[in-house]
């Protein structure tokens, strides 16, 4: 019953994939445990087991603070008062966090700035409300003069949660709790990768941080959207509807593609480790920029640019592109998609399931489940529907499958150098005499 069952699921991801002309990697090409090296796990399981353990947290422990600090902000805002969300650092959250997002209600102050010159502190007034990862002076005035700050917890800052040493210490050797009047839990784990790679044992590698940020980002837009317009809201609504749609989309999407995905891992990492460059496109770029240059993740994605100083047009056969997309059939991404194919690149897609067009120029198509694009709940009194899933499962699903081909390439011998993230003690010096190794070896 399971082998049938097996088979059902990899033939209907194989027919997800449409017409593209790909032939279908068997399974037995996988290298799978015959060379397991000290792990036991798919790399691939353990990012999304992981992943799906920090985001279980939240939603168990922290839903009644979220409804707490949603309902103060409401309040705050119908005084006429500021709430600031500051709580965006890493990468893909420049993108997720905007305030000019299709998705944002427009009735918070999000800034994506990294530069602490550029968050306004100084324009903060007593009875706003400041939600933000950072740790530093004007952090901890604006409390001091009233503004009510909620610290969230991030790999890229030290704080309470993480083990001394590990992080570079804040100005004044402050921790968050030092600038900030409650802590709100992200559950990101000071490593910031997920994943254990026995051949690189000085650091868990595939990030997490901006999968949990961006969560608690647009479910705090939902929540305090639906108590600003709607006086008899509840106390938790459209923070719960937010999370729980996220955990049941992402798990289905990884149940039901699992197979899929790891049978074409292979493919990927044959092609990587005899040559081929890597590349991440995203459209909108929340994707590309987490898995380009972020901690603890690999040197090897678009490095051809960024770090050898070529054009896109130098892209040649037996590359890989991965591709990702909110909306559907994003046509930028279908251009990418098809330039590719026609170059003899191996296309990766990850995007809504009714992307037809996408479908027929990609070797693989990895459904989002999240065919509505930009814009998830619907909410009284805004023209518009409110915060998105769809990136955020794009970048969960894009860190499996890296996860899992670099899996496959470190089982055949072919292990990829991974960027140790700034925030961590000691990264500068290894990130400088390692990146030589990383040209050299390509990837």
């Amino acid at each position: 019953m399971n082998l049938l069952r097996r088979n059902f699921l990899k033939s209907s991801a194989a027919l997800a994939v449409g017409a593209t002309g790909a032939n279908h990697v068997d399974a037995a090409d996988r290298a799978g445990t015959k060379y397991d090296w000290g792990h036991t796990m798919d790399f691939g399981q353990q990012y999304h087991v992981r992943m799906m353990e920090m985001m279980e947290m939240i939603r168990q422990n922290e839903m009644d603070l979220i409804g707490d600090l949603s309902s103060r902000m409401a309040e705050c805002l119908s005084k006429g008062s500021h709430v600031w969300m500051q709580s965006q650092a890493g990468h893909m959250t420049e993108y997720q966090c905007g305030q000019a997002h299709k998705a944002n209600p427009q009735i918070l102050k999000s800034n994506t700035s990294q530069d602490p010159k550029g968050h306004k502190y100084d324009q903060m007034k007593p009875g706003d409300v400041l939600m933000t990862n950072y740790v530093n002076e004007g952090v901890r005035a604006a409390r001091d003069r009233g503004v009510y700050v909620i610290g969230v917890p991030v790999c890229y800052r030290d704080n309470e949660s993480y083990p001394r040493g590990y992080v570079v210490p804040n100005t004044n050797d402050w921790l968050l709790g030092d600038v900030s009047n409650v802590i709100l839990q992200s559950y990101i784990p000071h490593t910031q990768g997920i994943v254990d790679c026995p051949e690189i044992p000085e650091m868990k590698i595939c990030p997490s941080s901006s999968n949990s940020i961006c969560s608690l980002y647009w479910m705090f837009q939902a929540e305090v959207a639906n108590k600003f317009k709607n006086k008899n809201a509840k106390h938790v609504d459209k923070s719960a509807v937010f999370l729980d749609t996220l955990l049941e989309r992402i798990q289905e999407a990884y149940s039901s593609q699992k197979d899929y995905l790891f049978d074409h891992a292979p493919t990927v990492a044959k092609r990587i480790g005899n040559g081929g460059r890597y590349h991440v496109k995203s459209d909108p770029g929340a994707v590309e920029y987490e898995s380009t240059g972020v901690a603890m993740g690999p040197m090897m994605t678009n490095a051809l640019v960024r770090l050898l100083k070529r054009t896109s047009a130098d892209r040649k056969q037996g590359d890989v592109i991965l591709l990702a997309s909110t909306e559907p059939d994003s046509p930028k991404i279908i251009k990418e998609a098809r330039q590719s194919r026609e170059k003899g690149i191996f296309v990766v897609s990850i995007a809504p399931g009714n992307s037809q067009q996408l479908r027929k120029h990609s070797d693989v198509f990895i459904d989002n489940f999240s065919p509505e694009g930009d814009g998830l709940i619907e909410i009284p009194g805004f023209d518009k529907k409110v915060a998105t899933v769809g990136d955020i499962i794009n970048n969960w699903l894009m860190w499996i499958f890296t996860a899992q081909f670099v899996d496959e390439m470190v089982r055949r011998g072919w292990v990829p150098w991974f960027w140790m993230g700034g925030f961590r003690t000691g990264s500068g010096a290894y990130n400088t005499a390692n990146v030589r190794f990383f040209l050299e070896q390509g990837f």
